[in-house]
């Protein structure tokens, strides 16, 4: 079979070269900040200072009679629903009036202006009323009755259960010479990539929505875009730039849905380049844990069982964290044989940061406990 490309035989105990080696190395390579359209709109995003709220009121009309200013919008001019999340569709890309902000970064309205300068000066005009509200801070708390509920459509603040048991628990303490018990966590952590959060959308000759943008999931960046604005999936083109860091992050829907919104009310190209800061505030981060471990032991160095509680921080949405609690429950004893073993589990919303897909996803905070245990 003849190719232009090299043959997996030529390849083994050679040297490959990256085939986009050049393009970086030489700056060429695109990444979503470097992109630009004759006519091109800057899009920024009004983000909650309160981390629960129920908005009362958005007054839009200062901001568009602004100079420069295309549009202003918030999740009253979207569709209903106008829902995405990657497990459920729990999330608005912008607040409806009625409706909450449930972290500090919730997104409430978005701008798109000639210039850079009108975008944020849009956003300082824009009037929303709050009406705060209690904070669940705390897991342990978040499941006490009579909690604040982040989600009102819920019962609870409890997303997701998971459990796993193996083997005689009782039997293997009673075998154990030795029980260690102890209580771990582990902290919020922003993936800190060195590209921030960017894009640029634009409506093409054929009426599809073209969407440039760094991410891990284009298909299903599209499935979530659809459904949040009520457009087919296949007049939906997304293109993957150069990424600039990743490790999970860009799984999650950052500046799409808002960039393709904008493109459609406006009908023209749309740019969005998040600062450091509002990166920091909007981006999903790796979920907290607090993890309770009982360890049992014999003399010659032979583990007898465990009795696991994890605790899973989900935040204001539930993005993955259903991957990520299953992850956990099942290596949750680390590289360890340990015959005797119970594992129970729980993924819990707070008013805090949304949390989602980092490297390991889910294996490195049980692995942790488990090798502060045997230290």
């Amino acid at each position: 079979m003849s190719s232009e490309y090299p043959q997996v035989n030529d390849l083994i105990g050679g040297r490959s070269i990256r085939v986009d080696a050049r393009e970086k190395v030489t700056g060429q390579a695109q990444y979503p900040a470097d992109l630009f359209m004759p006519g091109m709109l800057y899009g920024r995003v009004l983000r909650s200072p309160h981390p629960h709220a129920r908005i009362l009121s958005i007054d839009l009309s200062e901001a568009r009679a602004l100079p420069g200013v295309a549009t202003a919008l918030c999740g009253d001019d979207l569709p209903q629903p106008g829902l995405y999340g990657l497990n459920f569709r729990d999330q608005s890309p912008l607040a409806r009036t009625g409706g909450k902000v449930r972290y500090v970064g919730d997104g409430v309205a978005a701008v798109a202006a000639q210039t850079p300068q009108a975008a944020e000066a849009a956003l300082n005009l824009i009037r929303v009323e709050y009406e705060v509200l209690p904070v669940v801070s705390d897991m342990r708390a978040a499941q006490s009755p009579g909690a604040p509920l982040v989600h009102e459509n819920r019962p609870d603040n409890i997303l997701h259960k998971a459990e796993l048991h193996h083997g005689d628990l009782q039997a293997g303490f009673a075998a154990a010479d030795l029980i260690i018990e102890g209580t771990y966590a582990t902290p919020l952590v922003d993936h800190a990539v060195l590209q921030p959060e960017a894009g640029l959308a634009y409506i093409g000759d054929d009426g599809r929505v073209n969407l440039w943008v760094a991410t891990q999931w284009a298909d299903e960046d599209r499935r979530q875009i659809a459904e949040a604005l009520d457009i087919p999936k296949d007049r939906i083109r997304e293109v993957i730039t150069a990424i600039g860091g990743a490790f999970g992050r860009r799984e999650d829907i950052s500046v799409q849905i808002i960039l393709c919104f904008l493109a459609i009310k406006t009908g023209r190209p749309v740019k969005f380049v998040y600062s450091r800061t509002e990166s920091m505030l909007a981006s999903t981060k790796r979920h907290p844990f607090e993890m309770r471990y009982r360890t049992g032991a014999t003399r010659e160095g032979k583990l007898t069982a465990m009795e696991i509680e994890l605790l899973a921080n989900v935040g204001a949405y539930a993005s993955t964290s259903l991957v990520v609690l299953n992850t956990a429950v099942t290596l949750a004893t680390g590289a360890y044989e340990v015959p005797n073993v119970s594992v129970e589990a729980k993924a819990v919303h707070t008013n805090a940061p949304v949390t989602g897909a980092f490297r390991g996803f889910g294996s490195n905070q049980p692995n942790f406990s488990v090798e502060m245990v045997l230290s």
